[in-house]
């Protein structure tokens, strides 16, 4: 392709890609930038396959810049599911409830995603790392018993971004299975909640939450709805144990068709000269291809 065709075709992206970023994506303050493409043959309408780093340019005002990385959208999701075992599970008679319906999510969610399982009563307990077995996963939602203690949800929610994700996956998802027992975690003032939610964004995570309502009210209710909210994430609650069967067994289902219904699409991860995102951002494709680009945000699930 010639540099004046490449001129030109940037020229016309980037004013497509200016309004979808800047008009629905605050400008957190970051050292890299990341949007997603979708690349077809226009002959055919099929999507192109095998495009790598050097079958792109990025440009922020004009200027190009380093693209560090670039990512197939068929690359699998990797979901932690953060377990609420504490004692209000018990009290309401709703472990085996709960087992039921983390068997019925495994059984769901299509296999090629790879799950890791933490129960959060008293402390953050690891039950599985991140796999695709799910026999070895069955295993341990069948074997799931109630913890003592109050439930530490955002205590086990900020310990597991930092520890078991490491910033480089291209879909990861937090499922969070709560109730509205206490919450025992230490304080997260509203500076440090605003800029937690801010990295999940910018990092393309997802929180899908649900909260067993078992006296109406309660922090897991609050903070829940505005993680799912502000990720893309959906959001339900039940006041009756048997809810954990339908919610997790339909949420399983949900995001598997969601990911089929974008996994043609490319992450693009580039380096900028400063923190702040330029005004004007942009992209062009090597070849006689279309492309249309997509913020971060546009993963979000549908309304629910």
């Amino acid at each position: 392709m010639s540099n004046q065709r490449v001129t030109r075709r940037l020229s016309l992206l980037t004013l497509v890609l200016s309004i979808a970023i800047l008009g629905t994506v605050p400008a957190f303050a970051q050292s890299t930038g990341t949007f997603f493409v979708k690349v077809t043959d226009p002959s055919t309408g099929e999507s192109v396959p095998n495009l790598g780093v050097n079958s792109f340019q990025v440009q922020e005002d004009m200027e190009v810049m380093e693209i560090l990385s670039v990512e197939a959208g068929t690359t699998p999701m990797k979901v932690a599911v953060l377990i609420d075992n504490s004692e209000t599970v018990q009290q309401f008679q709703g472990i085996s409830a709960l087992r039921n319906g983390l068997l019925g999510f495994l059984n769901t969610l299509p296999e090629e995603h790879e799950v890791a399982m933490y129960s959060i009563a008293g402390n953050l307990q690891e039950l599985s790392g991140f796999t695709t077995d799910r026999d070895a996963l069955r295993s341990q939602a069948d074997g799931l018993f109630p913890g003592s203690g109050g439930a530490k949800m955002i205590n086990g929610l900020r310990e597991t971004w930092t520890e078991a994700f490491d910033g480089s996956e291209n879909w990861p998802v937090f499922v969070l299975v709560l109730t509205d027992g206490p919450e025992t975690s230490g304080n997260m003032n509203p500076t440090q909640f605003q800029t937690f939610v801010e990295d999940l964004v910018v990092k393309g995570a997802m929180v899908h939450g649900m909260v067993f309502e078992t006296r109406g009210g309660g922090v897991q209710s609050q903070i829940t709805p505005i993680l799912a909210q502000n990720t893309g994430g959906m959001y339900n609650s039940f006041n009756s144990a048997n809810g954990y069967v339908d919610t997790l067994s339909d949420f399983g289902t949900k995001m598997g068709e969601h990911f089929d219904s974008l996994s043609d699409r490319y992450r693009l991860i580039y380096q900028r000269p400063g923190d702040t995102p330029g005004t004007q951002i942009g992209a062009g494709v090597l070849g006689q291809y279309q492309m249309e680009l997509f913020p971060v945000d546009s993963r979000r699930m549908p309304e629910q």
